[in-house]
């Protein structure tokens, strides 16, 4: 969470970029940890929200997997995203961010953060985005090994 919210391009994208604090804003209002979907749609909103679920690792317990999900949606009246003149994809644009704050960096367990998928996601009807997977490893115990 705390990535998303000071990330300057996501603040952008999630529309907080004029706010003097977005780190107070977007976290259970734009980003939640969990895969969230609105259920009543009144508005075009946009979301990034994310999941992280971790196993030991068959050939070596010492270590576990830590899989990271993101799930990037938003309403399909927000789709289009337009900036200095060229139009993209709203979600495309998260996903780009995401994939430069997580891939190849060391920023949750050991070793680096790699993508290993980026699918389409459509959580309901009015809904569109991609789902991104990352994977790393850690520790199986990190109080027991020094961490």
């Amino acid at each position: 969470m705390d990535q998303i919210c000071r990330s300057e391009e996501l603040i952008k994208l999630l529309g907080e970029a004029e706010e003097e604090y977005p780190e107070d804003i977007i976290p259970y209002k734009w980003s939640f940890p969990h895969e969230y979907i609105p259920e009543t749609i009144t508005q075009t909103d946009k979301f990034i929200n994310f999941e992280i679920s971790a196993a030991i690792d068959p050939r070596n317990d010492v270590y576990k997997d830590l899989t990271i999900y993101f799930y990037i949606i938003c309403h399909q009246d927000a789709i289009r995203y337009e900036e200095n003149g060229r139009t993209y994809l709203w979600y495309d644009k998260a996903v780009c961010e995401l994939d430069n704050i997580f891939s190849d960096k060391n920023i949750l367990g050991i070793g680096t953060t790699t993508l290993v998928s980026n699918v389409p996601y459509y959580p309901q009807q009015k809904f569109k985005g991609r789902l991104l997977k990352f994977v790393v490893k850690d520790f199986s115990d990190g109080a027991k090994y020094g961490r």
